[in-house]
Protein backbone atom coordinates (compact mmCIF):
# COMPACT_ATOMS: atom_id res chain seq x y z
CA UNK A 1 0.00 0.00 0.00
CA UNK A 2 0.95 3.61 -0.48
CA UNK A 3 -0.85 6.95 -0.73
CA UNK A 4 -0.73 9.87 -3.12
CA UNK A 5 -2.01 13.41 -2.66
CA UNK A 6 -1.99 15.11 -6.09
CA UNK A 7 -0.32 18.52 -6.12
CA UNK A 8 -3.14 19.90 -8.24
CA UNK A 9 -6.34 19.58 -6.24
CA UNK A 10 -9.80 19.64 -7.87
CA UNK A 11 -11.42 22.99 -8.63
CA UNK A 12 -14.91 21.52 -9.08
CA UNK A 13 -16.76 18.73 -7.27
CA UNK A 14 -18.86 18.04 -10.36
CA UNK A 15 -15.96 17.61 -12.81
CA UNK A 16 -14.01 15.42 -10.40
CA UNK A 17 -16.99 13.23 -9.52
CA UNK A 18 -17.88 12.70 -13.20
CA UNK A 19 -14.27 11.84 -14.03
CA UNK A 20 -13.91 9.36 -11.17
CA UNK A 21 -17.28 7.80 -12.09
CA UNK A 22 -16.18 7.36 -15.72
CA UNK A 23 -18.93 9.64 -17.03
CA UNK A 24 -16.70 11.76 -19.28
CA UNK A 25 -15.56 11.34 -22.87
CA UNK A 26 -12.89 8.67 -23.30
CA UNK A 27 -13.78 6.78 -20.12
CA UNK A 28 -16.38 4.17 -19.22
CA UNK A 29 -18.26 3.49 -15.97
CA UNK A 30 -16.93 -0.09 -16.13
CA UNK A 31 -13.68 1.15 -14.54
CA UNK A 32 -15.57 1.63 -11.25
CA UNK A 33 -15.75 -1.47 -9.05
CA UNK A 34 -17.91 0.15 -6.36
CA UNK A 35 -18.77 3.55 -4.87
CA UNK A 36 -19.00 4.39 -1.16
CA UNK A 37 -20.65 7.58 0.13
CA UNK A 38 -20.57 9.30 3.50
CA UNK A 39 -23.05 11.94 4.76
CA UNK A 40 -24.69 12.12 1.31
CA UNK A 41 -28.16 10.89 0.34
CA UNK A 42 -27.00 9.68 -3.11
CA UNK A 43 -23.89 8.45 -4.90
CA UNK A 44 -24.95 9.90 -8.28
CA UNK A 45 -21.98 12.12 -9.25
CA UNK A 46 -24.08 15.11 -10.37
CA UNK A 47 -26.47 15.11 -7.40
CA UNK A 48 -23.72 14.44 -4.85
CA UNK A 49 -21.54 17.20 -6.34
CA UNK A 50 -24.45 19.67 -6.15
CA UNK A 51 -24.95 18.92 -2.45
CA UNK A 52 -21.21 19.25 -1.76
CA UNK A 53 -21.09 22.58 -3.63
CA UNK A 54 -24.01 23.93 -1.61
CA UNK A 55 -22.30 22.89 1.63
CA UNK A 56 -18.95 24.41 0.58
CA UNK A 57 -20.62 27.78 -0.07
CA UNK A 58 -21.44 28.03 3.64
CA UNK A 59 -17.77 28.81 4.31
CA UNK A 60 -16.53 32.14 3.00
CA UNK A 61 -12.92 31.51 4.03
CA UNK A 62 -12.32 28.12 2.39
CA UNK A 63 -11.12 28.82 -1.17
CA UNK A 64 -10.43 25.18 -2.14
CA UNK A 65 -13.07 22.93 -0.55
CA UNK A 66 -12.49 19.86 -2.79
CA UNK A 67 -9.85 17.47 -1.41
CA UNK A 68 -8.65 14.43 -3.36
CA UNK A 69 -6.21 11.68 -2.39
CA UNK A 70 -5.62 8.03 -3.36
CA UNK A 71 -4.68 4.75 -1.70
CA UNK A 72 -2.87 2.25 -3.95
CA UNK A 73 -2.35 -1.48 -3.35
CA UNK A 74 0.60 -3.62 -4.45
CA UNK A 75 -0.10 -5.64 -7.66
CA UNK A 76 1.57 -8.63 -5.97
CA UNK A 77 -1.05 -8.52 -3.21
CA UNK A 78 -3.78 -8.29 -5.87
CA UNK A 79 -2.35 -11.29 -7.74
CA UNK A 80 -2.29 -13.25 -4.48
CA UNK A 81 -6.00 -12.55 -3.98
CA UNK A 82 -5.52 -10.40 -0.87
CA UNK A 83 -7.12 -7.22 -2.25
CA UNK A 84 -10.81 -8.08 -2.24
CA UNK A 85 -13.73 -5.60 -2.47
CA UNK A 86 -14.52 -6.31 1.20
CA UNK A 87 -10.92 -5.47 2.18
CA UNK A 88 -10.99 -2.24 0.18
CA UNK A 89 -14.26 -1.17 1.81
CA UNK A 90 -12.77 -1.89 5.22
CA UNK A 91 -9.56 -0.01 4.42
CA UNK A 92 -11.58 2.96 3.10
CA UNK A 93 -13.61 3.12 6.32
CA UNK A 94 -10.47 2.92 8.48
CA UNK A 95 -8.71 5.64 6.47
CA UNK A 96 -11.75 7.93 6.83
CA UNK A 97 -11.90 7.35 10.59
CA UNK A 98 -8.19 7.81 11.24
CA UNK A 99 -8.00 10.92 9.08
CA UNK A 100 -10.84 12.47 11.10
CA UNK A 101 -13.20 12.73 8.12
CA UNK A 102 -16.11 10.71 9.52
CA UNK A 103 -18.49 13.71 9.66
CA UNK A 104 -17.53 15.14 6.26
CA UNK A 105 -19.24 14.58 2.92
CA UNK A 106 -17.17 12.32 0.68
CA UNK A 107 -17.23 9.79 -2.14
CA UNK A 108 -14.92 6.77 -2.40
CA UNK A 109 -14.39 5.22 -5.84
CA UNK A 110 -12.69 1.84 -6.26
CA UNK A 111 -11.08 1.51 -9.72
CA UNK A 112 -10.09 -1.74 -11.43
CA UNK A 113 -8.84 -0.46 -14.80
CA UNK A 114 -5.14 -0.84 -13.89
CA UNK A 115 -2.92 -3.66 -12.66
CA UNK A 116 -2.66 -1.95 -9.25
CA UNK A 117 -6.04 -1.64 -7.45
CA UNK A 118 -6.61 1.79 -5.97
CA UNK A 119 -9.16 3.92 -4.13
CA UNK A 120 -10.00 7.57 -4.86
CA UNK A 121 -11.30 9.76 -2.03
CA UNK A 122 -13.18 12.94 -3.02
CA UNK A 123 -13.79 14.90 0.19
CA UNK A 124 -15.65 18.11 0.98
CA UNK A 125 -13.37 19.92 3.45
CA UNK A 126 -16.24 22.10 4.73
CA UNK A 127 -18.09 20.45 7.61
CA UNK A 128 -21.83 20.13 6.80
CA UNK A 129 -22.95 21.47 10.21
CA UNK A 130 -20.07 23.46 11.68
CA UNK A 131 -19.10 24.98 8.29
CA UNK A 132 -15.43 24.82 9.30
CA UNK A 133 -12.83 23.60 6.78
CA UNK A 134 -10.81 20.43 7.43
CA UNK A 135 -7.15 21.28 8.15
CA UNK A 136 -4.83 19.65 5.60
CA UNK A 137 -1.64 20.59 7.46
CA UNK A 138 0.83 17.66 7.29
CA UNK A 139 -1.77 15.38 5.72
CA UNK A 140 1.05 13.54 3.94
CA UNK A 141 2.68 12.65 7.25
CA UNK A 142 -0.64 11.45 8.68
CA UNK A 143 -1.37 9.32 5.62
CA UNK A 144 2.13 7.82 5.75
CA UNK A 145 1.55 6.52 9.29
CA UNK A 146 -2.02 5.41 8.56
CA UNK A 147 -1.05 3.46 5.42
CA UNK A 148 1.84 1.71 7.16
CA UNK A 149 -0.36 0.76 10.12
CA UNK A 150 -3.16 -0.59 7.90
CA UNK A 151 -0.71 -2.53 5.73
CA UNK A 152 0.69 -4.29 8.80
CA UNK A 153 -2.78 -4.96 10.21
CA UNK A 154 -4.02 -6.57 6.98
CA UNK A 155 -0.76 -8.29 6.00
CA UNK A 156 -0.16 -6.18 2.87
CA UNK A 157 3.06 -4.89 1.33
CA UNK A 158 4.19 -1.33 2.06
CA UNK A 159 5.19 0.40 -1.16
CA UNK A 160 7.89 3.03 -0.80
CA UNK A 161 7.45 6.54 -2.17
CA UNK A 162 9.08 6.30 -5.59
CA UNK A 163 9.82 10.01 -5.88
CA UNK A 164 11.74 9.97 -2.61
CA UNK A 165 13.62 6.84 -3.61
CA UNK A 166 14.65 8.27 -6.99
CA UNK A 167 15.90 11.49 -5.40
CA UNK A 168 17.80 9.52 -2.79
CA UNK A 169 19.36 7.23 -5.42
CA UNK A 170 17.67 4.13 -4.01
CA UNK A 171 15.70 2.65 -6.90
CA UNK A 172 15.90 -0.88 -5.48
CA UNK A 173 14.90 -1.34 -1.85
CA UNK A 174 14.32 -4.80 -0.45
CA UNK A 175 13.21 -4.09 3.10
CA UNK A 176 10.15 -2.12 4.15
CA UNK A 177 11.36 -0.59 7.37
CA UNK A 178 11.07 3.05 8.46
CA UNK A 179 11.01 5.62 5.68
CA UNK A 180 12.39 9.12 5.37
CA UNK A 181 9.91 11.63 6.80
CA UNK A 182 8.75 14.58 4.71
CA UNK A 183 10.42 17.09 7.03
CA UNK A 184 13.76 15.25 6.98
CA UNK A 185 13.64 14.80 3.21
CA UNK A 186 13.10 18.49 2.43
CA UNK A 187 15.49 19.67 5.13
CA UNK A 188 18.19 17.41 3.68
CA UNK A 189 17.47 18.86 0.23
CA UNK A 190 17.88 22.40 1.58
CA UNK A 191 21.10 21.52 3.40
CA UNK A 192 22.49 19.56 0.39
CA UNK A 193 23.04 16.35 2.32
CA UNK A 194 21.67 12.81 2.26
CA UNK A 195 18.48 12.25 4.21
CA UNK A 196 18.66 9.88 7.16
CA UNK A 197 16.19 7.12 8.01
CA UNK A 198 14.99 6.80 11.62
CA UNK A 199 15.76 3.67 13.60
CA UNK A 200 12.95 1.14 13.80
CA UNK A 201 11.25 0.71 17.19
CA UNK A 202 13.03 -2.59 17.89
CA UNK A 203 16.39 -1.08 16.93
CA UNK A 204 15.76 1.91 19.22
CA UNK A 205 15.07 -0.45 22.13
CA UNK A 206 18.29 -2.37 21.38
CA UNK A 207 20.26 0.88 21.05
CA UNK A 208 18.85 2.14 24.35
CA UNK A 209 19.93 -1.02 26.19
CA UNK A 210 23.43 -0.92 24.64
CA UNK A 211 24.05 2.75 25.44
CA UNK A 212 22.34 2.98 28.83
CA UNK A 213 25.51 2.49 30.88
CA UNK A 214 27.48 4.89 28.66
CA UNK A 215 25.11 7.77 29.40
CA UNK A 216 25.18 6.97 33.13
CA UNK A 217 28.96 6.61 33.49
CA UNK A 218 30.11 9.37 31.12
CA UNK A 219 32.00 12.14 32.95
CA UNK A 220 31.88 14.80 30.22
CA UNK A 221 31.06 15.29 26.55
CA UNK A 222 34.45 13.96 25.42
CA UNK A 223 34.03 10.80 27.49
CA UNK A 224 30.50 10.28 26.19
CA UNK A 225 31.55 10.87 22.57
CA UNK A 226 34.39 8.34 22.91
CA UNK A 227 32.11 5.72 24.49
CA UNK A 228 29.56 6.15 21.71
CA UNK A 229 32.24 6.16 18.99
CA UNK A 230 33.53 2.80 20.24
CA UNK A 231 30.09 1.43 19.34
CA UNK A 232 29.88 3.22 16.01
CA UNK A 233 27.48 5.95 17.17
CA UNK A 234 27.97 9.71 17.06
CA UNK A 235 26.04 12.68 18.44
CA UNK A 236 24.87 15.39 16.04
CA UNK A 237 23.04 18.67 16.35
CA UNK A 238 19.54 18.63 14.83
CA UNK A 239 17.17 21.54 15.35
CA UNK A 240 17.03 22.44 19.05
CA UNK A 241 18.23 19.03 20.24
CA UNK A 242 20.57 16.13 19.54
CA UNK A 243 20.33 12.89 17.58
CA UNK A 244 22.35 9.68 17.67
CA UNK A 245 23.36 8.36 14.27
CA UNK A 246 25.32 5.47 12.82
CA UNK A 247 25.78 7.28 9.53
CA UNK A 248 22.59 6.06 7.85
CA UNK A 249 19.96 5.88 10.59
CA UNK A 250 19.23 8.20 13.48
CA UNK A 251 17.35 8.28 16.78
CA UNK A 252 16.42 11.24 18.95
CA UNK A 253 18.27 11.68 22.21
CA UNK A 254 14.94 11.59 24.07
CA UNK A 255 14.43 8.03 22.76
CA UNK A 256 17.21 6.86 25.07
CA UNK A 257 15.06 7.00 28.20
CA UNK A 258 13.63 9.43 30.75
CA UNK A 259 16.96 10.31 32.35
CA UNK A 260 18.67 11.19 29.06
CA UNK A 261 17.82 14.78 28.15
CA UNK A 262 19.83 17.39 26.29
CA UNK A 263 19.73 20.17 28.88
CA UNK A 264 20.20 17.68 31.73
CA UNK A 265 23.43 16.47 30.11
CA UNK A 266 24.65 20.05 29.62
CA UNK A 267 24.03 20.80 33.31
CA UNK A 268 25.70 17.57 34.37
CA UNK A 269 28.79 18.11 32.22
CA UNK A 270 28.88 21.86 33.05
CA UNK A 271 29.42 22.64 29.37
CA UNK A 272 27.14 23.29 26.43
CA UNK A 273 27.24 20.88 23.52
CA UNK A 274 28.06 23.73 21.12
CA UNK A 275 31.18 24.61 23.13
CA UNK A 276 32.17 20.94 23.12
CA UNK A 277 31.77 20.79 19.33
CA UNK A 278 33.88 23.93 18.94
CA UNK A 279 36.69 22.23 20.89
CA UNK A 280 36.15 19.04 18.89
CA UNK A 281 36.38 20.98 15.64
CA UNK A 282 39.62 22.61 16.81
CA UNK A 283 41.12 19.20 17.66
CA UNK A 284 40.06 17.67 14.36
CA UNK A 285 41.39 20.63 12.38
CA UNK A 286 44.68 20.50 14.29
CA UNK A 287 44.96 16.78 13.63
CA UNK A 288 44.33 17.40 9.93
CA UNK A 289 47.09 20.00 9.85
CA UNK A 290 49.40 17.54 11.59
CA UNK A 291 48.81 14.99 8.86
CA UNK A 292 50.21 17.31 6.22
CA UNK A 293 53.74 16.07 5.66
CA UNK A 294 56.17 17.14 2.96
CA UNK A 295 56.01 14.91 -0.12
CA UNK A 296 58.98 14.07 -2.32
CA UNK A 297 59.45 15.94 -5.60
CA UNK A 298 58.43 13.50 -8.34
CA UNK A 299 57.93 16.04 -11.13
CA UNK A 300 60.83 14.69 -13.24
CA UNK A 301 59.97 10.99 -12.84
CA UNK A 302 58.16 8.71 -15.20
CA UNK A 303 54.48 8.04 -14.35
CA UNK A 304 55.19 4.47 -13.17
CA UNK A 305 58.14 5.53 -10.97
CA UNK A 306 56.14 8.48 -9.61
CA UNK A 307 53.29 6.22 -8.50
CA UNK A 308 55.74 3.83 -6.86
CA UNK A 309 57.55 6.54 -4.89
CA UNK A 310 54.35 8.27 -3.79
CA UNK A 311 52.85 4.94 -2.71
CA UNK A 312 55.96 4.07 -0.66
CA UNK A 313 55.98 7.51 0.93
CA UNK A 314 52.26 7.42 1.71
CA UNK A 315 52.23 4.34 3.92
CA UNK A 316 54.33 1.62 5.43
CA UNK A 317 53.89 -1.96 4.20
CA UNK A 318 51.57 -4.00 6.45
CA UNK A 319 51.83 -7.68 7.25
CA UNK A 320 48.07 -8.18 6.70
CA UNK A 321 46.86 -6.02 3.79
CA UNK A 322 43.19 -7.04 4.28
CA UNK A 323 43.21 -6.06 7.96
CA UNK A 324 44.97 -2.79 7.11
CA UNK A 325 42.35 -2.01 4.43
CA UNK A 326 39.52 -2.56 6.93
CA UNK A 327 41.31 -0.44 9.50
CA UNK A 328 41.80 2.39 7.00
CA UNK A 329 38.13 2.18 5.99
CA UNK A 330 37.11 2.29 9.67
CA UNK A 331 39.27 5.36 10.22
CA UNK A 332 38.03 7.07 7.04
CA UNK A 333 34.41 6.38 7.98
CA UNK A 334 34.80 7.76 11.51
CA UNK A 335 36.76 10.72 10.18
CA UNK A 336 33.90 11.47 7.80
CA UNK A 337 31.44 11.13 10.70
CA UNK A 338 33.48 13.53 12.86
CA UNK A 339 33.42 16.13 10.13
CA UNK A 340 29.72 15.41 9.69
CA UNK A 341 29.27 16.37 13.35
CA UNK A 342 31.17 19.60 12.74
CA UNK A 343 29.07 20.35 9.67
CA UNK A 344 25.86 19.74 11.65
CA UNK A 345 27.07 22.14 14.37
CA UNK A 346 27.99 24.62 11.63
CA UNK A 347 24.45 24.46 10.25
CA UNK A 348 23.02 24.78 13.74
CA UNK A 349 25.16 27.85 14.49
CA UNK A 350 24.13 29.48 11.20
CA UNK A 351 20.50 28.68 11.98
CA UNK A 352 20.83 30.27 15.42
CA UNK A 353 22.16 33.45 13.87
CA UNK A 354 19.23 33.64 11.45
CA UNK A 355 16.71 32.87 14.20
CA UNK A 356 18.19 35.45 16.59
CA UNK A 357 18.18 38.11 13.87
CA UNK A 358 14.54 37.34 13.03
CA UNK A 359 13.59 37.61 16.71
CA UNK A 360 15.43 40.92 17.02
CA UNK A 361 13.78 42.28 13.87
CA UNK A 362 10.35 41.18 15.04
CA UNK A 363 10.81 42.82 18.46
CA UNK A 364 11.94 46.08 16.87
CA UNK A 365 8.90 46.11 14.58
CA UNK A 366 6.69 45.49 17.62
CA UNK A 367 7.85 48.63 19.47
CA UNK A 368 5.97 51.20 17.32
CA UNK A 369 2.78 49.13 17.62
CA UNK A 370 3.14 48.87 21.40
CA UNK A 371 3.91 52.61 21.67
CA UNK A 372 0.83 53.46 19.62
CA UNK A 373 -1.28 51.16 21.79
CA UNK A 374 0.10 52.73 24.97
CA UNK A 375 -0.65 56.22 23.63
CA UNK A 376 -4.22 55.18 22.91
CA UNK A 377 -4.66 53.76 26.42
CA UNK A 378 -3.04 56.85 27.92
CA UNK A 379 -5.49 59.16 26.16
CA UNK A 380 -8.38 56.91 27.18
CA UNK A 381 -7.34 57.07 30.85
CA UNK A 382 -6.97 60.87 30.77
CA UNK A 383 -10.34 61.18 29.06
CA UNK A 384 -12.24 59.20 31.68
CA UNK A 385 -10.44 60.93 34.58
CA UNK A 386 -11.47 64.28 33.02
CA UNK A 387 -15.11 63.13 32.99
CA UNK A 388 -14.99 62.15 36.69
CA UNK A 389 -12.68 64.74 38.35
CA UNK A 390 -12.35 68.48 38.00
CA UNK A 391 -8.55 68.29 37.71
CA UNK A 392 -7.65 65.12 35.76
CA UNK A 393 -3.87 65.76 35.87
CA UNK A 394 -3.94 66.15 39.67
CA UNK A 395 -6.08 63.02 40.08
CA UNK A 396 -3.63 61.00 38.00
CA UNK A 397 -0.62 62.33 39.93
CA UNK A 398 -2.28 61.41 43.24
CA UNK A 399 -3.05 57.93 41.89
CA UNK A 400 0.61 57.48 40.89
CA UNK A 401 1.72 58.50 44.41
CA UNK A 402 -0.74 56.08 46.04
CA UNK A 403 0.50 53.18 43.92
CA UNK A 404 4.10 54.05 44.69
CA UNK A 405 3.47 54.21 48.47
CA UNK A 406 0.92 51.45 49.03
CA UNK A 407 1.06 49.25 45.96
CA UNK A 408 -1.35 48.72 43.08
CA UNK A 409 -4.00 46.61 44.81
CA UNK A 410 -4.16 48.68 48.01
CA UNK A 411 -4.38 51.90 45.98
CA UNK A 412 -7.32 50.50 44.01
CA UNK A 413 -9.12 49.47 47.20
CA UNK A 414 -8.56 52.97 48.71
CA UNK A 415 -9.99 54.66 45.58
CA UNK A 416 -13.00 52.32 45.51
CA UNK A 417 -13.69 53.10 49.20
CA UNK A 418 -13.23 56.87 48.89
CA UNK A 419 -13.39 58.35 45.32
CA UNK A 420 -12.63 61.83 46.68
CA UNK A 421 -9.11 60.74 47.63
CA UNK A 422 -8.02 61.67 44.07
CA UNK A 423 -9.56 65.13 44.26
CA UNK A 424 -12.80 67.02 43.78
CA UNK A 425 -15.44 65.30 41.63
CA UNK A 426 -17.20 67.21 38.86
CA UNK A 427 -20.70 68.49 39.45
CA UNK A 428 -22.75 69.11 42.64
CA UNK A 429 -24.94 67.03 44.98
CA UNK A 430 -27.66 68.55 47.13
CA UNK A 431 -29.30 65.82 49.19
CA UNK A 432 -30.53 63.25 46.69
CA UNK A 433 -30.38 65.70 43.82
CA UNK A 434 -27.35 65.57 41.49
CA UNK A 435 -26.42 67.83 38.63
CA UNK A 436 -25.86 66.46 35.13
CA UNK A 437 -22.06 66.59 35.54
CA UNK A 438 -22.27 64.70 38.86
CA UNK A 439 -24.48 62.03 37.24
CA UNK A 440 -22.01 61.67 34.39
CA UNK A 441 -19.09 61.48 36.84
CA UNK A 442 -20.89 58.77 38.83
CA UNK A 443 -21.58 56.79 35.66
CA UNK A 444 -17.97 56.93 34.39
CA UNK A 445 -16.44 56.38 37.84
CA UNK A 446 -17.25 52.66 37.56
CA UNK A 447 -14.77 52.28 34.66
CA UNK A 448 -11.73 54.25 35.84
CA UNK A 449 -10.03 51.29 37.56
CA UNK A 450 -10.52 49.11 34.48
CA UNK A 451 -9.08 51.85 32.24
CA UNK A 452 -6.13 52.20 34.59
CA UNK A 453 -5.49 48.45 34.40
CA UNK A 454 -5.56 48.50 30.59
CA UNK A 455 -3.13 51.42 30.55
CA UNK A 456 -0.85 49.55 32.96
CA UNK A 457 -0.99 46.40 30.78
CA UNK A 458 -0.07 48.43 27.70
CA UNK A 459 2.85 50.02 29.55
CA UNK A 460 4.09 46.61 30.79
CA UNK A 461 3.74 45.25 27.27
CA UNK A 462 5.95 48.01 25.88
CA UNK A 463 8.54 47.48 28.62
CA UNK A 464 8.52 43.75 27.93
CA UNK A 465 9.08 44.36 24.21
CA UNK A 466 12.01 46.66 24.94
CA UNK A 467 13.56 44.07 27.25
CA UNK A 468 13.00 41.47 24.50
CA UNK A 469 14.93 43.70 22.09
CA UNK A 470 17.84 43.88 24.51
CA UNK A 471 17.83 40.13 25.06
CA UNK A 472 17.54 39.51 21.32
CA UNK A 473 20.47 41.85 20.73
CA UNK A 474 22.58 39.85 23.19
CA UNK A 475 21.48 36.58 21.56
CA UNK A 476 22.46 37.89 18.13
CA UNK A 477 25.91 38.87 19.41
CA UNK A 478 26.40 35.52 21.12
CA UNK A 479 25.23 33.47 18.14
CA UNK A 480 27.42 35.49 15.75
CA UNK A 481 30.36 35.01 18.10
CA UNK A 482 29.80 31.22 18.17
CA UNK A 483 29.40 31.11 14.39
CA UNK A 484 32.57 33.12 13.81
CA UNK A 485 34.45 30.80 16.20
CA UNK A 486 33.42 27.79 14.13
CA UNK A 487 34.36 29.66 10.96
CA UNK A 488 37.84 30.32 12.35
CA UNK A 489 38.22 26.61 13.07
CA UNK A 490 36.45 24.94 10.15
CA UNK A 491 36.76 27.72 7.58
CA UNK A 492 34.14 29.34 5.40
CA UNK A 493 31.09 27.38 4.20
CA UNK A 494 32.85 26.72 0.87
CA UNK A 495 35.99 25.46 2.64
CA UNK A 496 33.86 23.19 4.82
CA UNK A 497 32.05 21.83 1.76
CA UNK A 498 35.39 21.14 0.08
CA UNK A 499 36.63 19.38 3.22
CA UNK A 500 33.48 17.26 3.40
CA UNK A 501 33.90 16.36 -0.28
CA UNK A 502 37.48 15.24 0.37
CA UNK A 503 36.32 13.12 3.31
CA UNK A 504 33.61 11.53 1.15
CA UNK A 505 36.17 10.72 -1.54
CA UNK A 506 38.63 9.31 1.01
CA UNK A 507 35.88 7.12 2.47
CA UNK A 508 34.87 5.91 -1.00
CA UNK A 509 38.50 5.06 -1.85
CA UNK A 510 38.92 3.15 1.40
CA UNK A 511 35.64 1.35 0.85
CA UNK A 512 36.66 0.22 -2.64
CA UNK A 513 39.71 -1.58 -1.19
CA UNK A 514 37.91 -3.76 1.37
CA UNK A 515 36.07 -7.02 0.87
CA UNK A 516 33.13 -8.56 2.66
CA UNK A 517 35.28 -11.38 3.96
CA UNK A 518 37.91 -8.96 5.31
CA UNK A 519 35.23 -7.06 7.23
CA UNK A 520 33.92 -10.29 8.78
CA UNK A 521 37.43 -11.36 9.84
CA UNK A 522 38.42 -7.97 11.29
CA UNK A 523 38.97 -7.47 15.01
CA UNK A 524 36.44 -4.68 15.30
CA UNK A 525 33.42 -4.84 17.60
CA UNK A 526 30.29 -6.63 16.40
CA UNK A 527 28.34 -3.38 16.07
CA UNK A 528 31.12 -1.73 14.06
CA UNK A 529 31.51 -4.74 11.76
CA UNK A 530 27.77 -4.69 11.08
CA UNK A 531 27.89 -0.98 10.21
CA UNK A 532 30.83 -1.39 7.84
CA UNK A 533 29.22 -4.45 6.27
CA UNK A 534 26.00 -2.52 5.69
CA UNK A 535 27.95 0.35 4.08
CA UNK A 536 29.84 -2.10 1.86
CA UNK A 537 26.59 -3.78 0.81
CA UNK A 538 24.94 -0.45 -0.04
CA UNK A 539 27.98 0.65 -2.07
CA UNK A 540 27.88 -2.63 -3.99
CA UNK A 541 24.17 -2.16 -4.81
CA UNK A 542 24.81 1.36 -6.07
CA UNK A 543 27.78 0.19 -8.14
CA UNK A 544 25.68 -2.55 -9.74
CA UNK A 545 22.89 -0.07 -10.45
CA UNK A 546 25.35 2.26 -12.19
CA UNK A 547 26.58 -0.66 -14.29
CA UNK A 548 23.00 -1.51 -15.28
CA UNK A 549 22.43 2.09 -16.32
CA UNK A 550 25.54 2.05 -18.49
CA UNK A 551 24.40 -1.19 -20.13
CA UNK A 552 20.96 0.28 -20.87
CA UNK A 553 22.51 3.46 -22.22
CA UNK A 554 24.93 1.69 -24.57
CA UNK A 555 21.99 0.45 -26.62
CA UNK A 556 21.14 4.09 -27.43
CA UNK A 557 24.70 5.38 -27.49
CA UNK A 558 24.19 7.28 -24.21
CA UNK A 559 25.90 7.32 -20.84
CA UNK A 560 22.94 7.42 -18.42
CA UNK A 561 25.25 7.75 -15.42
CA UNK A 562 25.82 11.39 -16.45
CA UNK A 563 22.32 12.13 -15.17
CA UNK A 564 23.11 10.90 -11.62
CA UNK A 565 23.49 13.54 -8.94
Amino acid sequence: MRFKVPKRQPESFRASALYLAGRVKGLTPDRVEFVERRNLHTDDPRSAAAVMDATAQQSARCKQPAYHFMITFDPKDAAAGKVTPELKRKVAQQVIERMGLTEHQLLVYSHRDTDHPHLHFLVNRVHPEKHVAYDRHQDGRRLTGIVQELAREHGLNILRNREYERDLGRDVVEDFGPTVSDAEYWQARREQREAQIPFAKDDIADLRSRLKDDFIRARDWDDLAQRLADKGVTLERKGQGLILTDGERFAKLSDMGKGVRFHALEERFAESFDDHMARQAARVAQRERGKEEPTPDTSGMAPRDRRTVEGMFAEEPDRDPAEAAVRRFDEADMDFRYWGQIEASYRSAAGKVRYAERQHSFAEKQVPRDEAWLGKRDRSLNDILGKVYRDAAKARAVWDDLEEKFGIRDAERMIEKDPFILGAVRGMRLGDTRTADRKEARRYYRYIIERRRRWRDARNRLEHTRSEIEQARRRVKQSIRDYELLQQIAGSPQVLRDTMLEKIKARARALSRVTEKAIERSRLSDERREQLHRAWRLAKERRLERERKRERGRAFGLDLSLFDK
